[in-house]
């Protein structure tokens, strides 16, 4: 009898485990979801800046000055040089009205490599590094300071 008043659960333990699959899981920290998150917080902090402040940010420092405490991956990503952001570029506040071709930000070895790519209509991309060379740029690329490694200190 006793089985009989277990076996609903173990019915569902085992459809559960049924959806669920039993495929591969995904790498939750791997470089490609790294970037991902750098790129949307990078996307988050521009547009936030640019709507509170009514103007583009004109480097780290901006972003450094308003999101000091919410965004670490972005700013150190920044920081690092693993992510390379135009400056200086106005946005308008309906993304749909703002170019889908044009690069705002990117990870760093996206020119050698490919990789994903922060276009200016907010939205993350994955291009060759032909696509990436070919796509018009929003606005002039600063090289970055450092390349991988944040300055210590």
């Amino acid at each position: 009898m006793r089985f009989l008043a277990w076996s609903p659960l173990v019915a569902l333990g085992i459809a559960s485990c049924l959806i669920v699959g039993c495929g591969e899981p995904a790498v939750e920290n791997s470089p490609e979801v790294y970037e991902n998150n750098a790129l949307s917080e990078v996307r988050d902090m521009y547009e936030l800046y640019t709507q509170t402040k009514h103007k583009a940010p004109k480097s780290l420092k901006d972003f450094q000055a308003m999101f000091s405490e919410g965004n670490p991956t972005g700013i150190y990503a920044i920081k690092s040089g693993a992510v390379v952001v135009i400056w200086d570029v106005a946005l308008n506040e309906n993304r749909d009205a703002d170019s889908p071709d044009e690069v705002l930000a990117f990870v760093s070895d996206v020119p050698e490599k490919g990789g994903i790519v922060l276009m200016k209509n907010r939205s993350l991309k994955k291009m060759t590094a032909e696509e990436f060379s070919a796509a018009p740029k929003a606005g002039a690329i600063e090289e970055p300071k450092a390349k991988g490694k944040a300055k210590a200190g």
